[in-house]
């Protein structure tokens, strides 16, 4: 299961973190902080590694991100994640409008 440190701290832009599973072009990680598109709310734009994020999505209660082809990642590897801050931003004060 991965620990969804976005619901702890929000305000995260930066997590060191291991892969957990690798298939092809999508991985899972033991934590992240990139949201995954869930209640209305889209996924956050970031980085695993050196590659960019193309999907984050939940099956069950892992986090399964797809990456770019060349990603050269591993079950083990320790990576760095980081998320587009700017766009987060936008997106928590748009989902906290809508809400009122």
């Amino acid at each position: 299961m991965t620990k969804k440190f976005f619901w702890k701290d929000p305000y995260l832009t930066r997590l060191d973190t291991h892969i957990t599973s690798v298939k092809d072009t999508n991985i899972t990680a033991e934590e992240t902080i990139i949201f995954a598109f869930s209640g209305g709310q889209e996924s956050d734009y970031g980085t695993i590694g050196n590659s960019r994020v193309l999907q984050a999505r939940t099956e069950g209660r892992e986090v399964v991100y797809t990456l770019e082809n060349d990603h050269g990642l591993k079950p083990g590897d320790q990576v760095s994640m980081t998320i587009d801050w700017e766009r987060r931003y936008k997106l928590m004060r748009l989902h906290f409008a809508a809400e009122i």
